[in-house]
């Protein structure tokens, strides 16, 4: 399998899912099972509690294969001493990372836990969050229950400008604040998002939305989206994102499911996070 270095990084360090629990920064995700199919190299995983958020990303590659990384911080600790093309070998339970003159081997256990604390292996939980992400479409904006009805998003938000959703979410970082929570809400064309406290500083951001039918058919919701509230990391994603996004959002409140959100981000990539409603 052949990928460029900093693509790879990029990958790696957004599926991480960091986000400031209690002042400090902690990774959601600890281990991936990595496959390269159809010219992309892809992870797909839930976050640690197996409930909040599920994320699939992937990256232009070259070849077909797959392997595991029992610990994506060793892995991105060998990638900063790489650069360019990278040849990725997978072998035995080993995976060899190779640049111009320079090689390194990491373990690579699918059967290594998928996180220290768990006794589930990193294919089972590879399995597990595969197969949520197969009731997921990202492209209609659709979600199929267990039940097997097909349930289309209630408010669609297009083409989305990654950076000014980046400039509305990190003031969750506002004098320190870090509270890991944003608030939600749609009205008037006008996309709301609120963080922080008033102690030291509550900001709302509104971001225009156009008015366009989506390419899924889906047109935005007529109505108002009450103020709905995420956790997540999310200043952290958008940080990371240099694309435009599309964000759609379910409105399971008479399920007791709350609102919640898929941010489409191309290339059938997705994160898919339950509102604290739910």
């Amino acid at each position: 399998m052949l990928v460029e270095t900093d693509s790879l990084k990029w990958l790696l360090s957004l599926m991480q899912r960091r986000q400031t629990i209690d002042g400090k920064s902690i990774s959601q995700v600890h281990s991936l099972l990595m496959k390269a199919e159809g010219g992309r190299l892809s992870a797909c995983t839930l976050v640690k509690d197996g409930v909040t958020s599920l994320m699939r990303l992937s990256i232009p590659c070259g070849g077909e294969g797959e392997f595991a990384l029992t610990d994506i911080d060793a892995a991105l600790g060998v990638l900063k001493y790489h650069g360019g093309a990278l040849t990725i070998t997978p072998y035995e339970d080993k995976v060899r990372f190779k640049t111009t003159g320079k090689q390194t081997t990491l373990s690579a256990n699918r059967e290594a836990r998928a996180f220290p604390h768990t006794p589930e292996t990193i294919t089972l939980w590879s399995e597990k969050s595969e197969k949520l992400a197969a009731k997921i479409d990202v492209d209609a904006l659709e979600y199929r229950g267990n039940d097997g009805e097909v349930y289309g998003c209630a408010f669609v938000f297009p083409d989305l400008d990654t950076t000014a959703l980046y400039e509305a979410f990190r003031c969750d970082s506002m004098n320190g604040q870090k509270f890991n929570k944003y608030t939600v809400s749609y009205d008037d064309a006008l996309l709301s998002i609120s963080v922080g406290g008033e102690l030291k500083g509550k900001t709302t951001t509104e971001v225009a939305v156009n008015n366009q039918q989506h390419q899924s058919g889906h047109m935005y919701y007529k109505g108002g989206l009450p103020p709905v509230t995420y956790n997540g990391g999310l200043e952290y994603i958008f940080q990371n994102l240099n694309n435009d996004a599309t964000i759609g959002i379910w409105d399971f409140s008479e399920k007791d499911m709350g609102y919640p959100m898929l941010i489409g981000l191309g290339d059938g990539d997705f994160i898919f996070q339950i509102s604290n409603e739910g």
